[in-house]
């Protein structure tokens, strides 16, 4: 599910501001951006996203502003501008640039100007990483949530659609044998001429087609699908992968019932199904 999340936390060793988006993927993708002042928490930042996000692409962007008092732990490295700085000028003389040099081209080099803290000094940012990641994580969420509650809308809709044309098919295929008889003493008479129609023939020919279309197991197991998805669906978490493989049996289900019936009436109600279950899966992509 899409979702966006911001928020600012300000102490006396800076300020600390988190920006997290997810977008819809089938599995969990982490992306994110630190400063260099803060790419030692880049586990604790994974897990603390994990905890809070199992499915969708996420990015996360931490941006680390110093204080005053974090000034004095700012460390520049001269050697390291100045190795930069004689690069760029002979890349510049062999390829005949006439721009100068500027010292924001040279800064932007990692490792440049980096922060001082290190071990015990940088653990006593973390809280206020944590912090500020936190409150945009659970704003995210509830960006979720909203658009999770649309979904949720349009899944039970969908179910309960198939749910009436499953009942709808559940009532044609317990005639469905009655009208192959039918059809099959008036296409015997039609060949025959109108001579009588050998009874045992017929009841041996009419058994045959019960037992190959006879659809209720399907039907059973399909009222089951039914029944777990919703339940599936209003009470459980990370329900996503759980539907899907719902919705796959499903699909298996309606696809056997479609290749043992004959009937029209049948038919276009196992189209109708395996339209609506297409679209349950496309949206199932998005839930996590």
């Amino acid at each position: 599910m899409t979702g966006f999340g911001k928020a600012e936390v300000s102490s006396r060793l800076g300020s600390f501001t988190a920006e997290v988006k997810t977008v819809n993927h089938k599995f969990l993708e982490i992306t994110f951006k630190l400063p260099n002042s803060l790419a030692i928490f880049d586990d604790k930042v994974k897990t603390l996203i994990k905890s809070r996000i199992k499915r969708g692409k996420v990015y996360l962007n931490l941006i680390h502003e110093t204080a005053e008092e974090g000034v004095k732990n700012v460390f520049i490295d001269e050697s390291l501008a100045r190795g930069y700085a004689n690069r760029l000028k002979k890349l510049k003389k062999k390829l005949d640039i006439k721009d100068s040099i500027r010292l924001t081209d040279i800064i932007s080099f990692p490792g440049v100007i980096n922060h001082k803290l290190a071990g015990k000094g940088a653990a006593k940012m973390w809280p206020f990483v944590k912090e500020a990641m936190e409150k945009a994580l659970n704003k995210l969420v509830k960006d979720r949530h909203k658009e999770g509650s649309f979904l949720f809308k349009d899944l039970i809709k969908r179910i309960n659609r198939i749910k009436k044309i499953v009942s709808s098919i559940e009532k044609k295929a317990s005639s469905n044998v009655e009208n192959y008889k039918r059809r099959l003493e008036n296409r015997i008479k039609e060949l025959s001429g109108g001579y009588k129609i050998d009874a045992g023939r017929l009841e041996v020919e009419v058994a045959l087609f019960a037992k190959n279309s006879d659809v209720t197991e399907e039907l059973t197991r399909l009222d089951n699908h039914i029944h777990n998805f919703t339940r599936t669906a209003r009470k459980d978490t990370e329900a996503g992968k759980k539907l899907d493989f719902i919705a796959q049996e499903l699909h298996r289900e309606i696809n056997t019932i479609g290749a043992k019936s004959s009937g029209l009436n049948i038919s276009r109600g196992v189209i109708e199904i395996k339209t609506e279950v297409e679209k349950i899966r496309e949206q199932l992509k998005n839930i996590e």
